[in-house]
């Protein structure tokens, strides 16, 4: 019933597992160190084929210093530019995070109004409640104190960026407990661990039918373990999750071995997918990646501007008939000194024409009001700019319908994971619901008006007026519509005797 793999502390193994090992790559050279079939660290073909989307992400997100470590190809050396020259160009260039500003941007959006955690039956019983068990562990749901809502923006914005990420349903690395209720005895706890796509080399079907379900999934983890009294070492290891089983495979001398394996209580493999931009299963496709190119290419048109600004924006002084033979070829230029120029001398200051840096910051506008019009979300140009209330509508409904599948991909995600976690610990899975309202405008004091005549004429009742307040944003998201009534009720009783 636990997976098993030591770690720092030995406790919460698949959760201290990083991102994908920078070092891994997945080309051809590497492909052929490895027999397919026989290896658990073969990388999958569809893996292969994503990878090549995932590069400009992968730049993006690792920002300025992305782009200098692949200077090479991003930012080429010029035929007659000498390498200090080319070293100190690329030390002055820079990316703007517009890509993970997106991301970051539309998971804000669709997690704004939380995530609510709720009876399995809310809808089918009237004041139904909440198994205390499930309060407890959305406050740490990770094992490391992460809440739901600060776990479940972690992965949305790695599947907003990489087309899709992986949620693991685990339990405590610790000795089984004979049975259900000395699990519950000890206060062994579920826990999810997140995995990007970059670390799922490959899954399996049991057969070729396109209904079939996947019996197999191997994960490419870094686990960090102890070394000598203070330090620490990284060894990379292969785990491989089947429907009541698992493995963890590292390489030794003689190649890939079992490191540890178990059992699990689930019938199913306790893995869900949050995706953006579906293709298959375990397949799809970045929906930032245009931007992420744009992106990249703003920054080379940016590190093209500054470094033209910094060879030639500082005008050069040309002397007619000067003789430097008393100066040894040094002027001193101030306001208290002067140049003695003979009769049919000159002097002038050469600069460029202004109009090429203008052409080139009008290229780079040009990107970034591109990126603008490819966002996701409501960006920049729609917040600051006049627009009619019919185009703000129709630019909505643009962006809800995409933040509205990622919404319910993230919900049905995470709504698998806390399954499995109710099958680890043999309880009712609660129902996850995520708000799609994205509509960025409040509540006015108009409608408010009208919603309280239609509470004071009977038409509908304190608990609908509150929610209704409350999803306007008159009232915090977590306020406690059915405390509230409660306790106002309690108050007019009183007020009566």
């Amino acid at each position: 019933m636990t997976n098993s793999a030591p770690g720092v502390d030995g406790f919460y193994p698949s959760g201290l597992m990083g991102r994908q090992d920078p070092y891994l790559q997945y080309d051809e050279p590497f492909q052929k160190q490895v027999q397919p079939g026989m290896d658990p660290s073969w990388v999958s073909g569809p893996v292969l084929d994503m990878s090549a989307d995932w590069a400009p992400i992968d730049i993006c997100t690792r920002g300025t210093q992305g782009l200098r470590l692949g200077a090479k190809y991003l930012l080429p050396q010029e035929p007659a530019e000498t390498d200090d020259a080319w070293n100190r160009r690329v030390s002055k260039a820079t990316l703007s995070p517009f890509t993970t500003r997106i991301a970051d941007q539309a998971a804000g959006l669709i997690l704004r109004k939380g995530i609510q955690v709720l009876p399995n039956d809310y809808q089918e019983v009237e004041g139904a409640e909440l198994d205390p068990f499930w309060d407890e562990f959305c406050c740490n749901v990770d094992g490391r104190g992460a809440s739901l809502r600060a776990f479940a923006q972690r992965v949305l914005i790695s599947s907003l960026l990489y087309g899709h990420s992986v949620i693991l349903a685990d339990m405590p690395n610790v000795e089984p407990a004979a049975n259900l209720r000395e699990e519950r005895e000890r206060g062994l706890m579920p826990y999810f661990a997140h995995y990007e796509a970059q670390q799922i080399l490959g899954w399996r079907q049991s057969d070729a039918g396109p209904t079939s379900p996947i019996d197999q999934v191997r994960i490419n983890e870094i686990a960090c373990e102890p070394k000598g009294q203070f330090g620490t070492e990284h060894l990379r290891q292969i785990r491989v999750v089947e429907p009541g089983k698992w493995q963890v495979w590292r390489k030794g001398a003689t190649g890939w071995a079992i490191h540890e394996e178990g059992t699990t209580n689930v019938n199913k493999i306790p893995v869900s997918v949050a995706y953006s931009n579906k293709v298959a299963e375990y397949v799809s496709k970045p929906p930032l990646l245009s931007i992420a190119n744009l992106n990249i290419r703003h920054a080379q048109a940016n590190c093209d501007l500054g470094h033209a600004l910094h060879v030639s924006a500082l005008p050069i002084l040309l002397l007619k008939g000067f003789d430097d033979s008393d100066t040894e070829g040094t002027i001193g230029l101030s306001a208290n000194s002067a140049i003695l120029l003979p009769t049919d001398g000159d002097g002038k200051f050469i600069e460029p024409a202004s109009s090429s840096f203008d052409a080139q910051q009008a290229y780079l506008d040009r990107l970034e009001e591109q990126m603008r019009n490819l966002g996701i979300a409501t960006l920049f140009a729609q917040l600051n700019s006049p627009e009619t209330a019919q185009s703000k509508q129709i630019s909505r409904i643009d962006s809800d319908s995409l933040l509205s599948s990622v919404s319910r991909n993230l919900e049905d995600a995470l709504q698998h994971a806390f399954d499995h976690a109710a099958a680890y610990v043999g309880k009712e899975s609660p129902k996850i619901v995520i708000d799609r309202d994205f509509n960025l405008q409040t509540l006015e004091g108009n409608a408010v008006g009208q919603y309280m005549n239609l509470y004071n004429n009977d038409v509908i009742t304190k608990s609908t007026l509150l929610e209704i307040l409350r999803k306007g944003e008159c009232l915090p998201t977590d306020f406690d519509i059915e405390l509230e009534v409660e306790l106002t009720d309690q108050n007019q009783l009183g007020a009566i005797d």
